[in-house]
């Protein structure tokens, strides 16, 4: 599917040197978008990522803790002048830390949890906003199937991680609607990315697969797709504030 609107869009992807986020680099990238590949401890993943992204457009490597504000103040700031200006920012960064039992986990985790996956995504968009204010663009934040069900076992705090993202998309779609931004939040389900390969057991992406009343476990590029459709103006122009739940029917609401 080809967005007419999305060729020469500026487009930052955080988190994007692996998974969802380097295969929505590249599918911004086969759109003629700019694309923005950020990347934190994986630089080779991110090179790889960027490799792929200028074999149909143009790109920059960026590298932050997006934990950290005057990282990702640095960031932002790199990016625009890079491309020029931003029109789109995909909220990619975060992860599972561990599996950790609320009963055993210790203060330092349950932050770092919180950190990685709440504080990340408002840095960004904090820093991003003068810039997308200008564009009049979109952001688009990164959930879960987790943000809606609890988690499976020792992962209930990032659980509420996304939750809060979700919440906090919500938030963001009030509050910047007048100044003509959208933002949306794409809602994963179990995705076959190394996020699984790392928390997940073969037998326990078996048995979700075999729950999914489409029969498989997703792809990242699954996931990419719905992200593209969110940032297209020509596609989603009327949708602010939305979950947009890519599962499979593992995780159904009324």
């Amino acid at each position: 599917m080809i967005y007419e609107d999305l060729k020469d869009k500026r487009v930052l992807v955080t988190g994007s040197s692996s998974g969802i986020g380097a295969a929505t680099a590249a599918a911004f990238a086969r759109q003629g978008s700019f694309v923005g590949v950020h990347y934190f401890r994986t630089q080779a993943g991110g090179e790889q990522t960027l490799a792929e992204v200028i074999k149909h457009a143009k790109g920059c490597l960026l590298k932050a803790d997006m934990r950290e504000e005057a990282q990702v103040e640095k960031l932002i700031a790199d990016f625009v002048r890079a491309a020029g200006g931003l029109d789109v920012l995909i909220n990619n960064a975060g992860t599972l830390l561990g599996r950790v039992n609320i009963e055993g986990m210790d203060l330092k985790h349950f932050e770092d949890e919180l950190a990685t996956n709440v504080r990340s995504t408002f840095l960004a968009t904090k820093h991003a906003l003068d810039s997308l204010k200008k564009s009049r663009g979109c952001i688009v934040n990164v959930g879960s199937v987790a943000g809606h069900q609890g988690g499976g076992g020792g992962s209930g705090i990032y659980a509420a991680a996304k939750g809060a993202v979700h919440t906090m998309t919500i938030a963001m779609a009030k509050e910047f609607g007048g100044y003509g931004i959208r933002v949306n939040t794409v809602v994963p389900g179990l995705i076959e990315t190394r996020f699984h390969e790392k928390f997940s057991t073969p037998e326990r992406k078996k048995k979700v697969a075999a729950e999914t009343p489409l029969g498989r476990n997703g792809t990242a590029e699954d996931i990419a797709k719905a992200i593209l459709f969110l940032a297209s103006n020509d596609a989603a122009n009327f949708i602010t504030g939305e979950s947009l739940a890519v599962n499979g029917g593992l995780y159904m609401r009324a």
